[in-house]
C-alpha cells in the first residue's frame, strides 16, 4: 500500500447504517465525499513532491525522484480510479503526473492519460507557456522521435516509435489544430519521416498530406512527392 493510501485509510471510520429507501442517495454522497477526500490527500502528496523537486539541481536527480514518487505514492493507481469514477474537476495530480511521465519518456502511460486531459479540459499548471496538452506532449515526443531518426536506431526501435506516434495521432484524431498548427504539423511530419524510413510508404504519404493540410510549412512536401512517384 502506498504512503498516501495508508494515511487515507486512517481517516476512514465506520459508515452509519441507513434504511433501504435512503441507502442509494447516502451511498452516492459518501462516494463523492470519499473521492474528494482522496484527491485532497494525493494533492497534498504531489505538492510535497513538487517542493522536494525544487531542492535538486541536477536533471537526472529530478528524473529519479519523479520515477520513485510515482511508484511510492501510487499516483497511477489513483488516476485509474479517478478515470473510472467519472469524476471531473481540476485535477493537479493528473496534470503533474502526466507532465512527469512525458519528462521520463514513459510515452505509453502518458498517452493513456491524454484523452482524459483533453476531454475534461484540464488546465496546465500556470508555469507552462502552452495551455494545450497535445502541444506539450508533441513538442517533447518530436525531439525524441527525431533523435531516433538521426542516430541510426534499429528497425525495431523505429517501429516502436512509429507505433507511439500512431497512438498519439489516434488520441488526437478529433483535435482542432487551429492555433496549434505548428504542433499538429510536427506530429504528422515526424510520423511521415519515420514511416518513410521504415518503407511504409502508404502511411508516410497519408501522414505527410495531413501534415501539410494542418501546416503547409510542415517540411514534408518534397518527401511526399518523392514517395508518391515510387507508388
Amino acid at each position: 500500500m502506498s504512503l498516501v493510501k495508508r494515511a487515507l485509510a486512517k481517516t476512514k471510520g465506520e459508515v452509519p447504517t441507513s434504511n433501504e429507501s435512503s441507502a442509494p442517495a447516502t451511498s452516492k454522497a459518501q462516494n463523492r465525499k470519499s473521492e474528494h477526500t482522496e484527491y485532497a490527500f494525493f494533492k497534498a502528496a504531489i505538492d510535497s513532491d513538487l517542493a522536494q523537486l525544487k531542492t535538486f539541481g541536477d536533471i537526472s536527480d529530478k528524473a529519479d525522484y519523479k520515477a520513485k514518487a510515482i511508484e511510492k505514492n501510487d499516483y497511477i493507481g489513483y488516476l485509474n480510479q479517478y478515470r473510472l469514477s467519472g469524476d471531473n474537476h481540476p485535477n493537479l495530480v493528473l496534470a503533474w503526473v502526466f507532465i512527469w511521465l512525458v519528462d521520463l519518456k514513459r510515452w505509453s502511460q502518458a498517452i493513456e492519460l491524454l484523452p482524459l486531459l483533453i476531454e475534461q479540459k484540464q488546465p496546465l499548471p500556470k508555469q507552462f507557456n502552452t495551455k494545450h496538452w497535445p502541444t506539450f506532449l508533441i513538442d517533447q515526443l518530436y525531439d525524441d522521435a527525431n533523435w531516433y531518426l538521426q542516430n541510426s536506431c534499429t528497425v525495431d526501435e523505429l517501429a516502436s516509435m512509429a507505433f507511439t506516434l500512431q497512438r498519439v495521432i489516434y488520441a488526437t484524431r478529433n483535435q482542432d489544430w487551429t492555433g496549434s498548427e505548428i504542433a499538429g504539423g510536427k506530429l504528422y511530419a515526424i510520423a511521415t519521416k519515420i514511416e518513410a524510413t521504415l518503407h511504409n510508404n502508404g502511411n508516410a504519404i497519408r501522414f505527410g498530406k495531413i501534415a501539410q493540410q494542418i501546416n503547409e510549412k510542415a517540411g514534408v512536401k518534397t518527401l511526399v512527392e518523392k514517395l508518391v512517384k515510387k507508388i
